[in-house]
């Protein structure tokens, strides 16, 4: 009984550090989704003010784009809250058959034990009334056989009960996971839907790269949104500097870039560099500040270089976006990004993962934007990774 305790004992263990496990990939998915909203939010408000026109074609390509990544984040949730409901139902399961067994061994000691009075009983009291140790340890011995008896009965009307209560949260367990999965139906569907409708915003914008004025007002928009990141980066940065100062004011800044090369962040095809070019149908100039790396939906993102993450979230036109700090005021953006796989604060390795190629923001499909910028100015990447 002993050892089967001690087994259930690890299992159990084993099993609440899986569930603690889910919890915490749960909870740092509610709260990415209660802060990409936040700053969908504060986006929003941004655009309200700064532009006049509410129904432009940037408007609602950004609208889609939110309520696309809004929509996969909430189906991220209601899967890890299914997969953690399967594996709560898979070790009540177990733990219900683990408890029937129990009781089958339970009854099978009591019937023999009982057989064992009912046969022998009589004739080792005798016996012993006839021994040196007389009557009074007869009686004890038949006191005795009773208890344990006694203790067998109440021991499988425990397990019984334990049984039961096994049963019952299975049941509940059962049915909040045909919510849970119905719920992830619907999310699918609204997915879907979204999906159709990221199809339209692809149509609009092939729409805006056939009018001039509206390429122009695009154009415009993306402006914008590179010098918000300009300023993002160094108000981040001198944040950053200021803090540390003050915690550790001895303490010099961490330089995790030594020169050389940085790694190619994704694995796809460069299909747009950096640099300022002209339209060929509009002989209007554009700017690119960053290189575009064409990839699969999913495709992985990966650190640059060693560095510090300096903010993850979303951003006017880039989507999805990560930023790295790798010190000496050398900093890498990873934007357009489907999810994101990394947190504020925490500190990564060149070549580690840190999100998934999509095609958030202001973008006609998947794939990686990437700009290297020192002290928040875009620079040319290929000056770095080649």
């Amino acid at each position: 009984m002993i050892i089967v305790s001690v087994i259930f004992c690890v299992v159990s263990v084993t099993h609440a550090s899986d569930t603690s496990n889910l919890d915490e990939k749960i909870k740092k998915q509610e709260l990415e989704y209660q802060k990409i909203q936040k700053q969908i939010t504060d986006t929003k408000k941004k655009l309200s003010q700064a532009q006049a026109q509410e129904k432009s074609v940037s408007r609602q390509i950004q609208d889609l784009s939110q309520k696309i990544t809004l929509t996969q984040q909430k189906v991220n949730i209601v899967s890890l809250n299914i997969k953690k409901i399967s594996n709560n139902i898979t070790q009540l399961t177990n733990d219900i058959v683990e408890t029937d067994n129990k009781i089958k061994r339970t009854q099978f000691l009591l019937s023999e034990r009982l057989v064992s009075i009912y046969k022998y009983g009589g004739i080792t009291e005798f016996n012993l009334l006839l021994s040196s140790q007389g009557a009074e340890e007869a009686l004890n011995t038949s006191y005795l056989l009773g208890k344990i008896a006694d203790q067998d009965k109440e021991l499988i009307n425990e397990l019984q009960e334990e049984k039961k209560r096994l049963s019952d949260a299975k049941e509940k367990l059962e049915a909040e996971h045909k919510k849970r999965e119905q719920e992830r139906l619907s999310l699918a569907t609204k997915k879907k839907e979204l999906d159709g409708a990221a199809n339209d915003r692809n149509a609009l914008l092939a729409k805006v790269r056939k009018n001039k004025s509206l390429f122009m007002a695009e154009q415009k928009e993306l402006m914008k949104a590179s010098a918000e990141l300009q300023s993002t980066i160094k108000r981040l940065l001198a944040e950053k500097i200021a803090l540390n100062k003050k915690r550790f004011p001895e303490k010099k800044e961490v330089v995790y870039y030594r020169g050389g090369r940085l790694a190619m962040p994704t694995q796809g095809t460069i299909t747009s560099t950096f640099g300022t070019r002209v339209h060929p149908v509009f002989k209007t100039k554009i700017t690119h500040t960053g290189l575009d790396i064409a990839a699969p939906h999913g495709t992985a993102v990966v650190a640059a270089d060693s560095g510090e993450i300096l903010y993850t979230g979303w951003m006017r036109g880039y989507g999805q976006v990560i930023i790295i700090d790798h010190g000496a005021n050398l900093t890498t953006v990873y934007a357009h990004l489907s999810s994101i796989e990394c947190e504020e604060n925490a500190k990564v390795t060149r070549g580690s993962l840190i999100g998934r190629v999509g095609s958030t923001g202001v973008t006609t499909g998947n794939h990686l934007h990437f700009e290297v910028r020192v002290n928040g100015n875009a620079v040319n990447p290929m000056r770095y990774l080649q």
